[in-house]
């Protein structure tokens, strides 16, 4: 199973966890992943240091299997080292706001003229549609919203876990995306989107609380 993406090369402009860790398993499945950075290294390379270095705990877990590149992707320069690396990818992997994302060019409609069998994965807090779409949020905001946090710790204090499993879960059902979106562009040879959500995936964890309160009004 080690090298069953053996052969295909993912981008990886991911920052903290859901991205980079979405990016981290198509590696230990053998892709070749490449993170690209800004400069000087990417805000989250150095939370909560453990190496000499500054690196962090996190970051040296995350990105395991990886090749690295730090470049500005919104100079002259650094986007014509971009789209070269575009060409030869598979997929890219963004967990960038929206504008964010047009801004550097890595939006679908960007990089298909580029690529056109491309695959992007987005991760983002609340999806790319509804009033909350351009909202950013992190961890906690699913773990609040979703009510998981309010069936832990006491009545009038919930507790918002200090393990991040909304970034990891939606990191799982991502890489799940682009393994399917990769298998269905073997078939038709078509790229595509795949979508992660901070709050669909708390949603879907938390989600057979949420139908018992809402069919039997049980508060937990």
């Amino acid at each position: 199973m080690s090298g069953v993406f053996q052969g295909i090369r993912v981008l990886d402009f991911g920052r903290f966890i859901a991205g980079p860790y979405c990016a981290t398993l198509l590696g230990d499945m053998g892709a070749e992943v490449i993170r690209v950075e800004r400069v000087g290294g990417g805000e989250d390379r150095y939370v909560a240091p453990v190496a000499e270095s500054g690196e962090g705990g996190t970051f040296l877990q995350l990105n395991r299997n990886k090749k690295n590149i730090a470049v500005n992707p919104t100079s002259e320069a650094g986007r014509e080292i971009v789209e070269k690396l575009i060409v030869t990818a598979d997929v890219v992997v963004a967990n960038l706001p929206r504008p964010t994302l047009v801004q550097m060019g890595l939006d679908y409609d960007s990089l298909k003229r580029i690529r056109p069998d491309i695959i992007l994965a987005t991760v983002s807090a609340f999806g790319s549609e509804g009033p909350y779409a351009d909202r950013v949020g992190f961890d906690g905001v699913g773990q609040m919203m979703s009510g998981a946090a309010y069936l832990s710790g006491w009545p009038d204090r919930p507790v918002r876990w200090a393990v991040p499993y909304v970034d990891f879960a939606t990191a799982l059902g991502s890489a799940f995306g682009v393994s399917c979106a990769l298998y269905h562009r073997q078939l038709t040879g078509e790229g595509q989107i795949v979508e992660g959500s901070l709050l669909r995936s708390a949603l879907t964890l938390a989600n057979s609380a949420l139908i018992e309160q809402a069919v039997r009004g049980v508060d937990r």
